[in-house]
């Protein structure tokens, strides 16, 4: 008789381990993140916190895409049809602007790295000597921008040629000598040419007076209302990548040049160590990714003649992710010391 109830507990564990085995695995949020460009060393950080496990751990499931040509990222996020997005921010006032419902939820250039590049071998070396040249020019661009450079050299847009070109043919232009400046980055399309043979001078658009944010990450206002938890868990994973990338850049590269193997693994590193010294800013003296209504109003300010109405600078962004982030103070650390 003692043997029964013995069996029957057996039993019963043996169907209680069944049905834990048959239980699913608790299932991840899935979300696309939608990048500015082709995957390069701008994009480590996410590419590394995917492989790290840092998404994972947040209960995170992340898919990387690039643009899609003919289609606004911020719509896609905008939409609800994707849930992430790192975006310029040309691009991004332009679409709130136009009522596409995206929020700013941590910056990520606080200062705009775009510069006017050109040829050592052309004598181009300060503004006044833009004047009747041809500039590569993206038909997002936006020409306001550009103004304070040119006021600087005693110039107008007149004074100068924009000439439409495709993303990623600008660099061959310009070495071709098909075209005496570029519109594009320091640490991108400036690092790519010398280290191709070809030595420039740059002309940063900050040092000139133009007072823009870089490049932001972004959701939508939905996703920010009925999930923030969500979006705290996402951003607390980028931030993760970005202090590992901090310690290691050529691996965190690596991860990119996986996925873009056109990419070269040490240009791009130099790349990023750029990348990192630039993130070094007063603006994140207290927590990495912070914003302020001042710079959002210069920003808007210098894309005003492109935009159907100025949006509201305190109506573009919000600092509750990064304020309630440990992590945002440790990066803001950590990018104080020197990278590897």
């Amino acid at each position: 008789m003692k043997a029964f109830p013995r069996l029957l507990m057996g039993l019963a564990a043996l169907a209680s381990a069944s049905m834990l085995a048959a239980a699913p695995a608790s299932a991840l949020d899935k979300v696309v993140l939608r990048i500015n460009f082709t995957p390069w060393a701008m994009h480590a950080q996410y590419y590394a916190a995917i492989a790290q496990g840092y998404y994972a751990k947040q209960g995170i499931e992340v898919e990387i895409r690039p643009p899609s040509a003919g289609q606004s990222s911020e719509l896609l996020i905008g939409s609800g049809r994707e849930q992430f997005g790192v975006a310029n921010i040309d691009s991004f006032v332009k679409a709130r602007a136009n009522g596409v419902p995206v929020v700013a939820v941590m910056a990520d250039e606080p200062d705009t790295p775009t510069s006017v590049i050109t040829l050592k071998s052309s004598n181009i070396t300060k503004p006044q000597d833009l004047k009747g040249k041809k500039i590569t020019w993206f038909s997002s661009n936006v020409k306001g921008q550009i103004d304070p450079l040119l006021k600087a050299g005693g110039l107008t847009r007149d004074d100068i040629e924009f000439v439409l070109v495709s993303r990623g043919s600008e660099v061959a232009l310009v070495a071709a000598g098909k075209m005496d400046a570029l519109w594009g980055y320091a640490f991108g399309q400036g690092l790519t040419l010398e280290d191709k043979g070809f030595p420039v001078n740059i002309m940063p658009l900050k040092d000139y007076g133009l007072k823009n944010y870089g490049t932001l990450l972004y959701t939508s206002d939905a996703l920010l209302k009925d999930n923030p938890d969500l979006v705290k868990r996402f951003v607390r994973a980028t931030m993760q990548g970005l202090i590992w990338t901090h310690d290691h850049m050529e691996a965190a590269v690596a991860e990119v040049v996986k996925v873009a193997p056109d990419r070269d693994l040490k240009l791009e590193t130099r790349k990023l160590a750029i990348i990192y010294s630039l993130y070094n800013s007063p603006d994140y003296a207290e927590r990495f990714g912070k914003m302020n209504d001042a710079k959002w109003e210069t920003s808007i300010n210098a894309l005003a003649e492109d935009i159907p109405q100025k949006p509201k600078a305190s109506e573009m962004y919000t600092n509750q992710i990064v304020d309630s982030l440990d992590e945002a103070k440790e990066l803001s650390a950590a990018i104080r010391k020197p990278t590897n």
